[in-house]
């Protein structure tokens, strides 16, 4: 009976070797991607789109048109901001390094509730108690007009993430969250902190926890066989 062949075992330092040369390895320009990228983006915010017009469309509802929009505004920069750090992979193979997408799990939240209370000071809403239904309502429709972001920016980053795919997923997640946000920001009649934060924040930490157990899966580099 033959004995069986060792299967030779790589160098510990390995892994490290091969990621240090895929993060130095610039990103090569490719037209038919960057469109692939805008269409795919243009599609899902077009699905929260359609979903705010289904319910309504944008609207002061009791609100100033200065608290409404400029809030609405504020939160489209922080998610663009979040989007740029967290999903683009920049000019390396491997993405943005790891702390920028912690960091953007970290700071979202906090800038979502920050730039609420300086607008809310600024502007002062009408002070209208939200039940547990209303809640409810936004909770649900903040996660339905973060749902086509969601699947997009994963369709973007699938099989592209050899480190830390769970944390890139998390990421997706909090950024779709705030596309929702800002959707149910623009419809919702209801502007205490407290509602705010219940309605309209607390659906991005849920959402990134969703991405970063579905999305994560997505993105992870998986060995072909």
């Amino acid at each position: 009976m033959s004995t069986p062949v060792p299967t030779p075992t790589p160098p510990p330092d390995l892994r490290a070797r091969v990621l240090s040369a895929a993060r130095a390895e610039p990103v090569p320009p490719r037209p038919s991607a960057s469109w692939r990228r805008t269409l795919a983006v243009c599609m899902g915010v077009g699905v929260s789109f359609a979903i705010l017009m289904s319910i309504g469309g944008p609207g002061q509802y009791g609100r100033s048109a200065a608290y409404t929009f400029v809030l609405a505004v504020l939160w489209a920069l922080v998610g663009a901001a979040g989007a740029w750090a967290a999903g683009a992979r920049g000019h390396s193979m491997l993405g943005r390094p790891a702390s920028w997408r912690v960091l953007v799990l970290i700071l979202t939240p906090l800038a979502l509730m920050l730039t609420a209370q300086v607008v809310g000071a600024v502007w002062p809403p009408p002070y209208k108690v939200a039940d547990l239904d209303k809640h409810l309502v936004c909770i649900e429709f903040t996660t339905l007009m973060a749902l086509g972001p969601f699947i997009a920016f994963t369709f973007l980053r699938r099989g592209s993430d050899p480190v830390a795919p769970r944390l890139t997923g998390a990421a997706i997640g909090a950024v779709s969250g705030v596309i929702g946000a800002v959707g149910i920001e623009l419809r919702c009649s209801h502007a205490t902190l407290v509602h705010v934060a219940l309605g309209h924040v607390l659906p991005v930490a849920l959402l990134a926890m969703l991405g970063a157990l579905v999305a994560g899966r997505i993105v992870a580099v998986r060995a072909r066989g």
